[in-house]
């Protein structure tokens, strides 16, 4: 494939892009504000400071990516950062306010890349987490913009739709000036791929220092009074087909502990109703975050239907499940359940964190179950077990620790390209 067929394939899908962003929108509004923004529409950028544009493409990775940011900020950089999501931007707009630029990014057609480019002229572009998208890469590295992609993780299942369309990922590789990759087995397989070796470095994950709002003490006093004294499992980005699951866990759990209450964070908030139907028709009492009620005696199931609260609530809960791995989405980042001093367990889909994880399986740090009795077994054991608990929390905080330091060496790699 040609990149000028593929610009030419995105013009001639267009309709059907904004199509599947309006039904998106009727579940989420936020996908109807600012649509010329996806066009390339922003104001012309104009400064004396180094321009640098940040790509996320959602809310983790803003999260992931707000602590470089933050540094990046000190240095007397200005940030345009871009996100495809909503919730991508009401992070951004929550952690980082005004001292940053905030747009959706464009999509990927020659039109609307040109035009972001022309008004923000950035002298470095920052790509978290290997989003890749060729018209980006292509017309950035044109103007001269230096091009790193941070954080960068590439699957072996990714690897092979790469070498699908071969020559054209080549091309597309060789016009990165820095690939800052997670994992040694990673960057073997961006050079399998055509990167060259002297652009690959290996960081870590930046994900190891992503912000800790859990030290917010009135947040986290204010969740813990929410829920009340009984005892708490919280399943967080959990996706369809999982709440089924979990409900099934706490009903088997709940016979022996009548105490037990389960907290459900849906990865989108958007399905919050779905996953509150899901729950009633197994009978149980649901309270949600948006009511602003406590939780009393009667309550089953909490759900919490906010942004921003998930760390507060995993400070005021027992054990985390980590959703995305019961269905095959591939897992969701377990790192901020680690930070707040919980035991962890995920599922068998673990894909988009394998690799993270790979140093919490080694040390018994995380727990992996692979179906429904597995998983209500292994919170048997943890529930009527603190000792257990308390030692898989240790063993998460000395993984975690070791793992410490990617923020710096990406943002020396950064900064490198201003000079």
């Amino acid at each position: 494939m040609s990149r000028i067929f593929y610009d030419l394939l995105f013009y001639l899908l267009l309709p059907l892009v904004f199509i599947r962003l309006l039904w998106r929108s009727l579940k989420e509004p936020a996908y109807r504000e600012n649509p010329f923004q996806r066009l390339g529409f922003v104001p012309r950028k104009v400064s004396l400071k180094p321009i640098i544009w940040v790509h996320a493409v959602s809310a983790g990775e803003t999260i992931a990516v707000v602590p470089l940011v933050n540094r990046l900020l000190e240095k007397h950089c200005e940030i345009v950062m871009t996100n495809m999501t909503p919730t991508g931007r009401e992070r951004c707009d929550a952690l980082l306010g005004a001292r940053v630029e905030n747009y959706y990014a464009p999509y990927d057609f020659s039109g609307a890349m040109k035009r972001f480019l022309f008004r923000i002229r950035p002298q470095v572009l920052v790509i978290v987490d290997t989003e890749l998208w060729p018209n980006m890469i292509h017309y950035a590295h044109a103007r001269g913009t230096k091009i790193l992609s941070v954080n960068a993780r590439l699957s072996e299942r990714s690897a092979k739709s790469y070498r699908f369309i071969g020559n054209f990922a080549s091309q597309m590789l060789k016009k990165l000036d820095i690939v800052a990759v997670q994992k040694p087995a990673h960057g073997k397989r961006f050079v399998d791929l055509g990167l060259e070796n002297s652009k690959l470095y290996v960081a870590g994950s930046i994900k190891f220092n992503s912000i800790h709002q859990s030290k917010n003490h009135h947040r986290l006093k204010s969740a813990i009074q929410i829920l009340g004294p009984k005892r708490k499992i919280i399943a967080s980005s959990t996706h369809a087909g999982e709440e089924q699951l979990l409900v099934k866990a706490f009903e088997e759990l709940k016979s022996e502990w009548l105490d037990l209450m389960l907290v459900i964070a849906p990865r989108h908030v958007s399905r919050v109703e779905e996953v509150e139907a899901v729950v009633k028709r197994q009978g149980m009492v649901v309270n949600r975050r948006s009511t602003g009620r406590p939780c009393d005696a009667s309550t089953d199931i909490f759900i919490l239907d906010s942004m921003g609260e998930l760390s507060y609530f995993y400070g005021a809960c027992e054990i985390a499940v980590i959703g995305g791995s019961f269905v095959p989405v591939g897992g969701h980042n377990f790192i901020e359940a680690v930070t707040a001093n919980l035991p962890v367990i995920m599922g068998p889909h673990l894909d988009n964190v394998e690799e993270l994880l790979e140093d919490f399986i080694e040390k018994d740090a995380i727990i992996t179950v692979s179906d429904l009795e597995e998983l209500i077994n292994t919170l048997h054991l943890l529930l009527k077990n603190i000792d257990r608990r308390s030692l898989m929390v240790r063993r998460a905080t000395a993984v975690y620790e070791r793992n410490q330091g990617a923020i710096e060496r990406v943002e020396r790699l950064i900064l490198a390209q201003l000079k």
